[in-house]
């Protein structure tokens, strides 16, 4: 036979409900572009969370002493790309050996880089050092202009808990685009440049 709750209970029940619903975190707001974002982690194969207290659901983690940094709310992370796209950067922080996979609207992105066999480092908690370390797993990846949102998953995780960071930044244009449209604005100033050059000349 079914449990069933009281008429005595149901109503404090009901309002014990709607109370937790509403306490309850709001679902991610969009996060900020060219900001470093600092997100935490358990065992492999668990979804990545924010940091407590922007995610009340994470773990508290420790913030960069260096570069400044935010604490990710919970996932997923949305933003919008420009019309030249985005570069996500993803890395690693303090004891080298997490790998990460990175999803965006659920569809796999791609995976942070492999980690050196048999190398150790600690980076610390400055994410431009990590970057610069040539033993933590990182990631840079190119995303379509509009909507994007981001969930990560470690692949491998050592020591079953840490945190790292991930930075979004507008797309640079492709080397070969910026040279191309260099080569398109110099052809249009050399018959000017020709033009003048000659006027000078009948001039005299």
């Amino acid at each position: 036979m079914p449990r069933t709750l009281s008429r005595r209970w149901a109503a404090p029940f009901a309002a014990a409900v709607l109370g937790a619903t509403l306490a309850a975190p709001a679902c991610a707001g969009a996060i900020p572009l060219d900001t470093f974002l600092q997100f935490a982690f358990t065992d492999a194969g668990t979804g990545a969370t924010g940091c407590d207290p922007a995610d009340p659901a994470g773990p508290i983690c420790i913030p960069s002493s260096g570069t400044p940094t935010v604490f990710l709310d919970a996932p997923a992370w949305i933003f919008d790309a420009p019309a030249s796209g985005a570069l996500l950067t993803v890395v690693d922080a303090f004891a080298s050996g997490d790998r990460f996979e990175i999803f965006d609207f659920g569809v796999l992105v791609g995976f942070t880089s492999l980690i050196p066999r048999g190398a150790f480092s600690d980076c610390g908690d400055d994410p431009v050092n990590c970057l610069a370390d040539a033993v933590m797993s990182k990631g840079f990846f190119v995303l379509g202009p509009g909507s994007h949102s981001l969930t990560l998953t470690p692949l491998e995780s050592p020591s079953g808990l840490g945190s790292a960071y991930l930075h979004v930044a507008a797309a640079v244009p492709a080397p070969a685009s910026a040279l191309l449209a260099a080569l398109g604005l110099a052809a249009l100033g050399v018959p000017r440049r020709a033009r003048t050059t000659l006027q000078t000349k009948e001039a005299a």
